[in-house]
């Protein structure tokens, strides 16, 4: 039996039956993501005083990129000299999509709501840049902030990896590899909103969650098939794809810093991200993990139920997030 959320049944009678529809292709699925990403981020009030900035940085390969500073108001008046924590935002797009430009209004959200400054990679995304082109962006940030701390007012040493979806898997993967590489100081923490961990991910297509979902198991292998360079999932054998890819495939998640995950029990990835946050506490990684009861993936906004707005629980997850940030 599937509960669904009050809020989000009313929303699917509105709508009526929801067509199935086949995704055609990769630019497809980019152009409906990038729309419904921008629609529901500039719905987002722009947080009074915020100011945003832009820096270029190298990556691990000597690509340069673009980062995005956010820096609330808070922030700014803090006459304090301590220097502040950061937070690196891996924006979300099924590793296909997205953009910093895209998904500002969620970066300046949380940069306001935690009090804490915020630096958001534009990451490349596939399939023009396969992995590991997206991660190093990412890794490369996190090198970037630590080298210019003094520049920022930044603690070394209290810097958050934060991805959602998609973005997520590369802050988990961004956390393997600073454990991996000896990142010195390490990582403070990794929050992961409904992060897209595992490309072995499958759903049986008489699961009776499946049409409710609005990130179909269709765009997630289609995502996973692009981003590990046009395999499909039966070319990908187990020890066949790196774990900083999926962190979902890593076999030890020791000494990784703490971690937040939220997901809903109506996402495709509800099962993957139990799991890892799981794992992580087997590991004795400190987790905290919430599941949102009868909504899909995406609810705070993103979920592309076109014409309605995000979901009330997307605020309590928002909250939770930020709660959280704001131990370091």
């Amino acid at each position: 039996m599937v509960i669904l959320d009050p809020e989000y049944a009313d929303i699917l009678q509105k709508l009526g039956e929801r067509p199935k529809g086949d995704i055609p292709d990769v630019m497809t699925i980019r152009n409906w993501a990038d729309t419904l990403v921008t629609k529901s981020s500039q719905a987002v009030p722009w947080p009074e005083g915020m100011e945003e900035s832009t820096y270029s940085a190298t990556s691990l390969d000597g690509t340069t990129f673009q980062i995005h500073r956010f820096l609330p108001l808070s922030v700014q008046q803090d006459n304090g000299t301590a220097p502040h924590r950061a937070v690196v935002f891996a924006f979300g797009g099924g590793m296909i999509s997205g953009s910093v430009q895209a998904s500002r209004g969620f970066m300046a959200a949380l940069a306001e709501m935690s009090h804490t400054q915020v630096f958001a990679p534009q990451y490349r995304i596939a399939p023009e840049h396969p992995y590991p082109a997206g991660i190093e962006d990412v890794y490369a940030t996190v090198e970037w902030l630590q080298s210019n701390a003094k520049r920022f007012n930044v603690d070394p040493a209290r810097i958050i990896v934060f991805g959602q979806s998609a973005g997520g898997a590369l802050a988990a993967g961004v956390a393997l590899m600073a454990r991996d590489k000896g990142l010195n100081p390490p990582l403070a923490g990794q929050c992961l909103r409904y992060p897209m961990l595992d490309d072995r991910t499958t759903v049986d297509e008489n699961d009776p969650r499946v049409k409710y979902m609005t990130w179909t198991p269709q765009c997630n292998d289609m995502g996973w098939k692009y981003y590990l360079g046009g395999k499909e999932k039966s070319e990908r054998p187990d020890g066949s794809i790196p774990y900083y890819a999926a962190p979902g495939r890593a076999g030890a998640l020791h000494d990784l810093p703490p971690a937040h995950i939220g997901v809903s029990t109506l996402d495709l990835f509800k099962d993957e991200d139990m799991a890892y946050a799981a794992r992580l506490a087997a590991a004795d990684v400190g987790v905290e993990f919430h599941l949102y009861p009868g909504v899909p993936h995406g609810f705070d906004g993103p979920h592309g139920l076109e014409g309605f707005p995000a979901m009330k629980l997307g605020k309590e997850m928002w909250e939770n997030e930020a709660k959280w940030i704001m131990r370091f």
